[in-house]
């Protein structure tokens, strides 16, 4: 074999094996090497304080000790598991390891409200929330998220993250009631 074909054939195969050994690669294949890409993984505490910030970011909650915030999740057999924290902690409180995309319902309850009268637009808190757990990789295009009241005559506010929402614009809510959130 002459040289130059053989330092080419090794530069190439070092190319291969790096790109291969480094999982940042796309799905091609090399060689009859598939590549498949993996979900990213989170704890079950980072996923609840991500949750808690996006929460307060989207000004549903303060994240004070008066707040309980209830993540849920599902486990990759299919089963669900819960982690639940008051609003003030700081989420290192367990290190299971996780599917980032995994949340499926946030449950809140409020206690000793400071700012009982506070409402808030609904349509403005939907899109504030979806842009920050998308922000986050917790939601993605095409998932549905659903704000809850505990106030029978308020609507659910529900949108498909990715889409344009425009419902319930100007339509105000207690931001004491609202007290779930599911994605599907």
């Amino acid at each position: 074999m002459n040289k130059k074909l053989l330092t080419k054939t090794l530069i190439a195969s070092a190319l291969v094996l790096t790109t291969v050994g480094s999982g940042f690669h796309s799905s091609s294949n090399y060689n009859g090497i598939n590549n498949v890409a993996q979900a990213a993984e989170t704890t079950d505490g980072q996923l609840w304080k991500n949750v808690r910030d996006a929460l307060k970011e989207a000004n549903i909650i303060d994240g004070n000790e008066n707040e309980t915030i209830d993540v849920n999740y599902k486990l990759k057999n299919g089963s669900e598991n819960k982690i639940s924290a008051n609003g003030n902690s700081n989420g290192d409180f367990s290190k299971q390891n996780i599917d980032i995309e995994s949340l499926t319902t946030i449950n809140i309850k409020k206690v000793n409200i400071s700012n009982f009268n506070e409402r808030i637009d609904a349509n403005n808190t939907w899109k504030n929330l979806t842009n920050k757990l998308k922000g986050q990789k917790i939601i993605k295009d095409g998932d549905k998220v659903t704000i809850h009241s505990k106030d029978q005559k308020d609507p659910k506010i529900s949108g498909i993250v990715g889409q344009d929402f425009t419902e319930h614009k100007n339509y105000m809510l207690y931001k004491k009631d609202i007290d779930k959130i599911t994605i599907n």
